[in-house]
């Protein structure tokens, strides 16, 4: 189902869309990786932790609301030392559920990191989906599957990435700034120079 909502979409914003026997071999697919994705799993890490020396750190969040079916995003990038490098907030006006969200901020953690010319990191998330998703070399069989297909694409960009799973605590500065993002409803990007509303969580 989610698979025709995103053709109509496509449709609905006058973009090219896919044969129906190249849809049919995409849907059969996704039924694959949904089996696959089943029997996958993540680990937690319930510690903060900074990247390797030479690597930059990206922290990434999302924000949902379910009843108004939009959502935001939230990356920052900090150094080994922990100091601020960059951030960037999106507000994203269409929005199917949670999990698109946290896939659209992936996507904005990586498009921010390739901005400031970063192409050696370590990313962070708290939603395992993502976590588990990425580390399974991108397949998904949810409505953010065309997302992560993106983010694959930017993946390979980097000389050298990974990603793995923090807790919230680690990540109130992105989920500061995805929250921020949907309340004002705007996008920005800061670099060296961070906004006062994360100040406190960047300490």
């Amino acid at each position: 189902c989610w698979y025709i909502w995103w053709h109509r979409r496509q449709v609905v914003h006058v973009e090219e869309i896919q044969n129906p026997p190249r849809s049919a071999v995409s849907i059969a697919a996704i039924s694959t990786n949904y089996a696959l994705a089943s029997m996958k799993s993540a680990v937690m890490n319930n510690t903060c932790k900074k990247p390797a020396e030479g690597l930059k750190m990206i922290n990434v969040d999302a924000s949902y609301d379910a009843a108004k079916g939009v959502g935001s995003t939230g990356a920052v990038i900090r150094d080994a030392a922990g100091g601020f490098i960059a951030a960037a907030h999106s507000y994203i006006p269409h929005v199917v559920d949670a999990a698109m969200a946290e896939a659209f901020a992936l996507r904005d953690g990586l498009l921010l990191a390739q901005q400031i010319g970063c192409n050696r990191v370590e990313m962070e998330a708290d939603c395992l989906e993502v976590i588990t998703t990425m580390n399974e070399g991108g397949f998904s069989a949810t409505a953010a599957a065309p997302i992560y297909d993106e983010c694959c694409q930017h993946w390979m960009d980097f000389a050298a990435i990974s990603i793995s799973h923090c807790n919230r605590e680690c990540n109130l500065v992105a989920h500061e700034l995805a929250r921020q993002a949907l309340l004002a409803k705007t996008s920005f990007v800061w670099v060296d120079d961070p906004p006062n509303s994360i100040l406190q969580f960047l300490v």
